[in-house]
């Protein structure tokens, strides 16, 4: 009997441990899947990440906490760490979310006002324009879908890069990746790709036509009647030059002339400086004689062809005629 009682408080006293542990388990489950303490304890372990300087990775156990179960603690904490690191869109919004979420008596409330409007003129805007014509089917910001609404309006965007897709109705997608900058506005304007198939741009017509070589224009230095005017004032001149020789020397030899009958009253009675005089005389004569001569043919000869030279687009010939009285010549020019 004794052993029957022994063994049947072991049992009794397995079940009850069994049931404790049970109990236990059961307890511990229901407090691991309650969201509140999970934000909590999420939470907690941002706060020993911010205490570690560490707001990069702070920030997406606030986000999970927020997301768990929210609080206006952790919405302040990962405002505040997003401020910290740059990311003053992110920042902003969260400010702002939680302002309406306080009451004015609350002592969070002026800080959050105060960060907001320190905050506001540095967040970027960023534009998205949409070519008209083809209908857009989705837009996504950095992955994330873009109401239709938001189209030219300014939306706040953290600084840095980013992607904006548009995927079209006809199936095309039109990819855009943009970098803004803190207190900038920037325009992004979406288009649709090119379609498969489209035909090319019409080729730019370039004309073939030969163009006809202007004539050079006319050389008149080197035509004819210029040549024939240049010699006719060329041999001018040298006539013009030998018939003021023969003058000069003319003047000479009648001075000689005068001293020679001086120094020599008769041929028989001349001196030898009359000798002398008498011989430069007749050179001097003979000089004159022969300048003269030249000088009278050049001019002759340049005036015969300066008359006779044609003005530019004529041309002058020399024809035999039958005149009144005889034979001769006329000089003849035409255009």
């Amino acid at each position: 009997m004794r052993l029957r009682r022994a063994r049947g408080v072991r049992v009794a006293c397995r079940a009850i441990m069994c049931a404790v542990l049970c109990t236990m388990s059961h307890v511990a489950s229901a407090q691991s899947n309650d969201p509140k303490v999970r934000a909590q304890e999420l939470f907690e372990q941002g706060r020993a990440a911010v205490e570690a300087r560490d707001c990069v990775h702070a920030i997406p156990l606030f986000r999970r906490s927020q997301a768990t179960y929210p609080s206006r603690g952790a919405l302040l904490n990962l405002a505040q760490c997003e401020a910290d690191i740059g990311r003053v869109a992110s920042a902003w919004q969260h400010f702002r979310e939680l302002l309406g979420q306080l009451t004015p008596g609350d002592s969070r409330f002026p800080i959050t006002q105060q960060r907001i409007a320190e905050l506001e003129p540095r967040v970027p805007k960023l534009v998205v324009e949409v070519a008209e014509g083809v209908p857009v089917a989705e837009l996504l910001l950095d992955q994330a879908p873009l109401p239709q609404a938001s189209i030219g309006g300014e939306l706040p965007v953290d600084p840095g890069n980013h992607t904006v897709v548009a995927r079209w109705s006809d199936g095309r997608q039109t990819d855009v990746r943009v970098f803004i900058a803190e207190r900038a506005r920037k325009v992004v304007r979406l288009e649709p790709p090119p379609a498969t198939g489209a035909p090319p741009p019409p080729a730019t017509a370039v004309s073939t036509t030969p163009q006809l070589a202007s004539p050079p224009p006319h050389d008149a230095s080197g035509s004819p009647s210029s040549v024939r005017r240049s010699l006719a004032f060329a041999i001018g001149g040298v006539g013009a030059a030998a018939l003021g020789g023969s003058l000069i020397t003319g003047g000479l030899a009648l001075g000689t002339k005068g001293e020679l009958e001086e120094e020599c009253p008769t041929p028989s009675q001349c001196t030898e400086h009359g000798i002398s005089l008498s011989s430069r005389g007749q050179t001097l004569t003979t000089t004159s004689t022969v300048l003269g001569a030249i000088g009278l043919a050049g001019i002759g000869a340049g005036l015969v062809l300066l008359l006779t030279t044609p003005e530019q687009g004529t041309s002058v010939a020399l024809a035999p005629a039958v005149l009144p009285g005889g034979g001769g010549a006329l000089l003849r020019s035409r255009f």
